[in-house]
């Protein structure tokens, strides 16, 4: 129900068709090519659901993220996203997330991110939520913390 008002949002800032659609928010072409609806199951929807549900939780949440990248954050103490999500699932531009690792600090740290989109739904505030790095798909994260390790059984030069 939430992803209808969201598709409803997104398809009145436009003239209703999707070249229109497309036009407003490109970043909806990896979802059937704009003609929705987006997958309730993608980080988009969850964080409205969160943010409409439960907004203390959303209010209190310093992170949202994935739940591999949470899982990778317990394995290696770094909270990053994988490049793979961001770029189909959270409707970034990859390439222009994965620069803005490589840029100075003086952006805004929003470099590939749908903020339009978030905007139009209401979700600006998701992008100071978000991981603050993206690494390609491949790339090392680290290696194992000390408590990963022992937990697994595993060196701590084990990389991740």
């Amino acid at each position: 129900q939430i992803m209808d008002v969201a598709y409803d949002v997104i398809a009145s800032s436009s003239t209703n068709t999707n070249a229109d659609i497309l036009k407003a928010f490109p970043e909806l072409r990896v979802n059937c090519n704009g003609e929705g609806p987006i997958s309730a199951e993608w980080l988009l929807p969850k964080a409205m659901w969160i943010k409409q549900c439960e907004p203390e939780v959303y209010e209190n949440a310093e992170i949202i993220c994935e739940y591999q990248d949470y899982l990778n954050y317990r394995l290696t103490g770094q909270m990053v996203a994988s490049g793979c999500n961001v770029a189909a699932r959270w409707h970034h531009d990859g390439w222009d997330v994965l620069e803005k690792n490589h840029e100075s600090d003086d952006d805004d740290g929003n470099k590939g991110r749908p903020m339009k989109l978030y905007e139009a739904l209401g979700m600006k505030d998701l992008a100071d939520k978000l991981p603050k790095k993206t690494l390609a798909m491949g790339d090392v994260i680290g290696t194992l913390t000390e408590q990963a390790a022992s937990d697994l059984n595993l060196s701590k030069e084990t990389l991740v």
